[in-house]
This record gives structure tokens, sequence and C-alpha cells, in this order.
């Protein structure tokens, strides 16, 4: 990252640190019990995501009802991401080995904030590259803007004329539980040691 984007990236950073914060707020008094994470938090009450409709890796319609029925680790990138995305995507991949031993491993779920680039087939290409399991979605913008803004996900997208634009996003993680629901959020930094031991503590704490 070069030394004139890393205020954005730091403001970005901040940003989601925020959303964290004021949707606990926003959610205290509800039924989800307390639990100290060592990099992330647990939210006072799941909250339910809104109707989408997206479009899997290999050209099939997805939607939040197919996000029901196991715990998903859901990560907002696109392929073109020079630094953040192939590095949280390596360690999610490496997360998922250390989670294999769980009865119900949650799956990794990468959505593409870039859809003018980001078409299915280039998604699914890029997925493969970390793991085979990985659910690649991308879609129309309004689709994807509608889910980002629901679960305050941070993205700016610049315009650089001539058609050229640049992406920034942060490389925070959203935990959805077996309801569709997101119920913890992970902020960077990550390590495969304090993010699996997190998510084991959440999906242990929280079985449905």
């Amino acid at each position: 990252m070069s030394r004139s984007r890393a205020p954005i990236f730091a403001g970005i950073a901040i940003l989601a640190i925020l959303v964290g914060a004021m949707s606990a707020v926003f959610l205290r008094g509800s039924s989800q019990p307390a639990i100290n994470l060592a990099n992330g938090t647990v939210l006072p009450s799941a909250r339910p995501l809104p109707s989408f409709q997206l479009v899997r890796s290999d050209g099939q319609p997805y939607t939040q009802a197919q996000l029901q029925g196991r715990w998903s680790l859901m990560f907002f990138g696109f392929t073109n991401c020079p630094d953040i995305c192939p590095t949280t995507l390596t360690l999610m991949a490496q997360v998922e080995k250390v989670l294999s031993d769980l009865p119900s491993p949650p799956q990794i779920v990468f959505v593409s904030v870039d859809p003018r680039r980001d078409t299915p087939a280039q998604v699914n290409t890029y997925i493969r590259f970390f793991s085979p399991s990985f659910v690649g979605l991308s879609g129309e913008q309004a689709q994807i803007d509608q889910l980002t803004k629901a679960m305050g996900v941070p993205v700016a997208i610049h315009d650089l004329g001539n058609g050229a634009y640049s992406v920034d996003h942060a490389a925070t993680l959203f935990l959805l539980d077996p309801q569709a629901r997101m119920t913890a959020i992970f902020s960077p930094p990550h390590t495969v040691e304090t993010l699996s031991g997190d998510l084991r503590m959440v999906i242990s704490k929280l079985k449905s």
C-alpha cells in the first residue's frame, strides 16, 4: 500500500471499529450472552440480513436463504485488490483448515464489492486459488450496496478519470449464524490463532 493511501485505509479501519461499536449500542439489552473475545465483538443481538439476490461464482443465484443452516464467515473485497484481499483470504483458508474438526465448521464467503470488473467467472477463478470450498459472490451494484449498507461494511470507490477507479475497503470479517444473522464482527489485524480461537468460542457458546 502506498504512503499516500495509508490515511484512506486508516480511516476505513477506524470506521469499521466505529460501526461495530454503534451496532453494539443500538442493539443493547437483547438476547445474546456476553462473550469476551481476543479480537472480535459479539453483538448483543444477532441482526437479520436484508433480502438480497447475488450471483454465485458458478453463475447460480444466491440469496440470504442459502446462508441458513450453517455458520458463515463473510469477507468483502475485490479480485484486483493488491494486498488486503489476498492476505486476508490466505489467512481465512488457514483458519478453515484449523476449524475443520468442528462438527459444523463455518463456510468462508467472499463478496465482491467491484461488480464492474468481477464477473462470476472472475470471482470463481480468484477464490479457487485460496480454497476450493470458498463461496464467491458478485452481482448488481444496487444489491451489493444494499447488503454492505445494512451490515455496516466500509467501502469507498474513487473515480480516477478516464474510466479508471480505485476501491478501498477494510479487512473486517463478519460472522453469520445458521439463521443468516450477523452475530459477531472481527476487525484487523487478524492472526490464524486468534481468529480460529474466537470463532470456536462463539460457535460453542451460541449453538442454535
